[in-house]
């Protein structure tokens, strides 16, 4: 891949893998039949809205600038979108069916159709991300500029409410590399008000290991 061209997925791809990852072995913990299971599901619904919230804004801010370049191509990411929301609306049929549940027994068995039927998410949702950045992304670089991608990701992000942005946010910090992360931190303290700098400083305090953060802030003192 072309490191010096703009990748608008990188960055929220890793945070929603993130997710994935710690999710599964979430659930791969979880007894479904203790109380302490409310917190994996109410992390699993979360993560089921962070993916619907991402497919809609790719249909509604990415693709529209590939389709007359290659209407195939989106006519197949829009039938995986249709496909992931399937695969959406069977873990919230099987989360609800758990949470009307009364029978310890009857909550495990639940919790193991969970479990399945989140692998099964988790696979289709990361070839599709490796197709969108493998293939959607090499034609946006052809097709347009990176100030034009750019342009493109500040309108998602203004379309996104500041409390799901900045849980986003948070699932970014803990997934990019330090180089990310400082090109990203560097951005912000570039271009965005104080406070809001200050705030994702904070962030990367409470996301980042001792060492990372320490090369992070010698970065960011330099820049």
């Amino acid at each position: 891949m072309n490191t010096q061209r703009y990748n608008v997925f990188n960055q929220i791809h890793k945070g929603l893998r993130g997710m994935l990852y710690n999710t599964a072995l979430q659930l791969q913990q979880t007894d479904f039949a203790e109380p302490e299971a409310d917190a994996t599901v109410q992390q699993l619904e979360q993560v089921l809205l962070f993916f619907d919230e991402h497919a809609e804004n790719e249909d509604q801010f990415i693709l529209p600038h590939i389709k007359k370049h290659n209407p195939q191509l989106v006519d197949e990411l829009e039938k995986d979108h249709d496909i992931d929301h399937r695969l959406t609306q069977t873990l919230f049929n099987h989360i609800q069916e758990w949470k009307e549940a009364t029978q310890p027994e009857l909550k495990e068995t639940i919790g193991q159709q969970l479990f399945f039927s989140f692998n099964e998410f988790i696979a289709f949702n990361l070839y599709h991300m490796n197709k969108e950045e493998n293939v959607l992304m090499y034609l946006l670089w052809k097709h347009y500029s990176d100030a034009e991608i750019h342009q493109m990701e500040a309108e998602i992000l203004k379309s996104i409410p500041p409390q799901t942005l900045f849980a986003e946010s948070r699932w970014m910090m803990r997934s990019i590399n330090n180089k990310e992360v400082i090109g990203w931190l560097s951005g912000v303290k570039q271009g965005a008000p104080a406070p809001v700098f200050h705030n994702f400083l904070k962030m990367a305090e409470d996301e980042l290991s001792p060492d990372r953060l320490s090369k992070v802030q010698a970065a960011l003192a330099l820049a």
